[in-house]
């Protein structure tokens, strides 16, 4: 079946550099096709593909693998994507950690380091994955790199709003990275900014493969962030705030919250909270706030899945899922089912993979418009 993708408008030199984006894209999704395959599912000529995969395999992006013969005849020769030099990176930084990855177009982390908890201002966050990064990149091309914060952020600017478990505000956040990263000497590099429970969210449909079109993901952390997926696009809402579930009120008379408000799910969901009482009986409190939760969320986006992740989803596990779903019909209407509420195949790296995931994607996406250097 031919990959629908829309055309874009332009010359024909724009169209080919699309056209090679597309080629990298389909062979990270499916390894090892040949060139008639990319032909039949581009519905491009078979000489077109020749030429798009010769560019791509004279810049280092693609391998050869021939394949056993079939019969008479030349045998066909496959093409992957080379995952060991041509990479991405990935910076998470949070509150109870950093870590910096690196990762083929195709997910595979090829060196992971974790570091301490972000420091309170962000210039010295920036300096600590540059110090932890440089080690890991000798001898590595780079195409794209993308960081993840929890906090209310501008993806296209990288505008940081507030992060408010970081005490960080109103910062240039996107141009501080790129600063950090020519350090690095990786000026110019593509960069994507991202919230972390959305570069979560992406994730789990780059690298997990997920078959259903809208899913909400819950970062259970020192906070609790929430990442909304429609048609299987991340969404960010009017201005850029969509998925703060954390700040939903469950009990107007509940505990204070950084937010300025009382009864926040952050307040009873913290990660932090089970870490200083970890007991059944917590476990059950949480889990009927959690259900409470998910039944809201339920009820306002009618996502497919709702996908528990963070901190408290990987340390409290199989449990905290049975309890929730045993308490989500005393909340939910009956169109919803407790088996919507699924934890993250990707436990606590979930927003490290993600951000390699919007780099990979940025990757392609300069690639349809911009040289390869």
């Amino acid at each position: 079946m031919p990959y629908a993708y829309e055309v874009p408008k332009g010359g024909t030199r724009q169209l080919r550099r699309w056209h090679k984006a597309r080629v990298l894209d389909i062979l990270c999704k499916e390894p090892g096709l040949s060139r008639s395959d990319l032909a039949r599912h581009l519905e491009l000529s078979p000489s077109a593909v020749t030429e798009i995969v010769a560019e791509l395999l004279e810049e280092g992006l693609l391998l050869e693998c021939p394949l056993p013969p079939q019969g008479q005849g030349r045998p066909s020769i496959a093409l992957e994507v080379e995952g060991e030099r041509n990479l991405v990176l990935a910076w998470e930084i949070d509150v109870d950690r950093m870590a910096v990855a690196l990762m083929s177009l195709m997910g595979e982390v090829r060196a992971k380091v974790l570091l301490p908890p972000a420091p309170r201002h962000p210039k010295e966050a920036l300096d600590l994955l540059v110090e932890a990064t440089g080690p890991l990149i000798k001898g590595k091309r780079l195409l794209a790199a993308a960081v993840t914060v929890p906090g209310l952020l501008e993806p296209e600017e990288g505008h940081l709003t507030l992060a408010p478990n970081l005490g960080w505000k109103d910062l240039p956040f996107g141009q501080m990275v790129r600063e950090a990263l020519a350090e690095l000497g990786l000026e110019g590099l593509p960069l994507a900014v991202e919230n972390e429970a959305n570069a979560a969210a992406y994730g789990l449909y780059a690298w997990g493969k997920w078959e259903v079109d809208h899913c909400l993901y819950l970062n259970l952390g020192v906070g609790v962030g929430g990442g909304v997926v429609v048609d299987r696009r991340v969404y960010h809402g009017a201005r850029f705030h969509a998925g703060e579930v954390g700040h939903i009120p469950l009990d107007p008379d509940g505990p204070p919250c950084g937010c300025g408000k009382r009864g926040c799910a952050e307040v009873f969901l913290s990660y932090r909270r089970w870490q200083e009482g970890a007991s059944e009986e917590l476990l059950k409190e949480m889990s009927e706030r959690l259900a409470h939760l998910c039944a809201i969320a339920l009820s306002t986006l009618d996502p497919g899945l709702v996908v528990l992740g963070g901190p408290l989803a990987e340390a409290a596990g199989e449990k905290l899922l049975e309890e929730v779903r045993k308490r989500l019909p005393r909340y939910a209407l009956k169109v919803h089912e407790p088996d919507q509420v699924v934890l993250s195949p990707f436990g606590r790296d979930a927003a490290l993979l993600g951000a390699g995931a919007l780099a990979a994607s940025r990757f392609v996406d300069s690639l349809a418009f911009e040289e390869v250097m």
